[in-house]
């Protein structure tokens, strides 16, 4: 499976799309209850629209799986764009969506799934700033992009942070430049503060709406037993990418070398905020399951050792399978 989906074409494309399928057809089939989801508390731009959802569930199981399906699908353009892993391949798609269900009551209208979209499109804008020369105004784009994640998803705010690396990593230090990222990530608040007051709303319960969801406490996820197997096979299929790519990384390019780290960067704050944030919780498997799959397909897109990535590739897709047949 793994020498198939090293490649591109018709195969893959359609083989990946009816995995998709498969581990949504439970939620197409019998949706879940909206009311479970729309009751917590959430940003005001995205309660707008799981309220216009609210009494459509088959429509927001629409929504979220072509949500994920377009996060795959620019993950490998992203991928053709810088070619940071130097194979044109499915991979990252494919593992993406087997990360991004591993927690399938996060799978539904999750406010973290648009806001990763957007991370990714900050990053994507971060990256083509490689080598501009002048002043690049594509960081106050990103910062822009991620502040407006945190409109949708208050814990993409956090992700703010990969922009000020990205200016570190990517450019000479520019004073400008990082002016230019923190107004952009200020702008997105100013104008939903600026259209809260103007039509009404008080600022209070804005601020406190703001602050309940970064620093409130989070449903909590259970731990059943397959999950915690399930996880811990996720992380037999990790560590060895990991290794990889720390002991090839000082071959690649530095272009290449860059967006490995900016990736990490996103990783590492995604587990930091998971840790110590209490507002944080599994809906932010829909931003850290970027880097990891990006960071497994490299590996798994190169390695000699194809029959045990392949083990442990069908280990972890065997165990997503039985954590939904036995969630216990």
């Amino acid at each position: 499976m793994i020498r198939f989906f090293r490649g591109s074409g018709a195969g893959p494309a359609m083989l990946l799309t009816l995995a998709a399928l498969g581990l949504w057809s439970g939620f197409f089939i019998s949706p879940p209850r909206l009311a479970n989801i729309t009751g917590r508390n959430i940003m005001p731009l995205w309660g707008y629209i799981t309220q216009a959802l609210e009494g459509s569930p088959h429509l927001a199981v629409l929504l979220s799986f072509a949500l994920m399906m377009t996060v795959a699908i620019v993950m490998i353009r992203f991928n053709t764009e810088f070619f940071f892993i130097p194979r044109r391949t499915f991979l990252p798609a494919l593992l993406f969506i087997l990360l991004y269900s591993i927690f399938p009551g996060e799978m539904i209208l999750n406010p973290a799934l648009p806001a990763s979209l957007l991370i990714l499109a900050a990053i994507w804008r971060m990256i083509s700033s490689y080598r501009v020369n002048g002043t690049s105004f594509k960081f106050f784009d990103a910062a822009l992009m991620i502040s407006s994640a945190g409109l949708l998803y208050a814990g993409s705010v956090w992700f703010i942070l990969i922009v000020l690396t990205g200016v570190l990593l990517l450019r000479s230090p520019d004073i400008r430049e990082l002016t230019l990222a923190i107004a952009g990530a200020l702008l997105p608040w100013v104008l939903m503060y600026a259209v809260w007051y103007v039509t009404g709303g008080d600022p209070g319960d804005l601020t406190s709406t703001i602050l309940l969801n970064l620093f409130g406490e989070a449903p909590s996820v259970y731990w059943s037993r397959t999950l915690v197997i399930l996880l811990v096979v996720t992380g037999l299929n990790f560590l060895p990418s990991l290794v990889y790519l720390a002991r090839e990384m000082p071959t690649y390019k530095i272009r290449s070398r860059r967006t490995y780290e900016i990736l990490i960067w996103v990783m590492v704050i995604s587990a930091a905020a998971y840790i110590f944030v209490p507002a944080v919780s599994a809906e932010l498997m829909a931003v850290a399951a970027m880097p990891l799959s990006f960071i497994m397909a490299n590996y798994m897109a190169f390695t000699r050792r194809v029959v045990t990535a392949e083990i442990l590739f069908w280990m972890m897709a065997a165990m997503i399978v039985v954590s939904r047949i036995w969630p216990y």
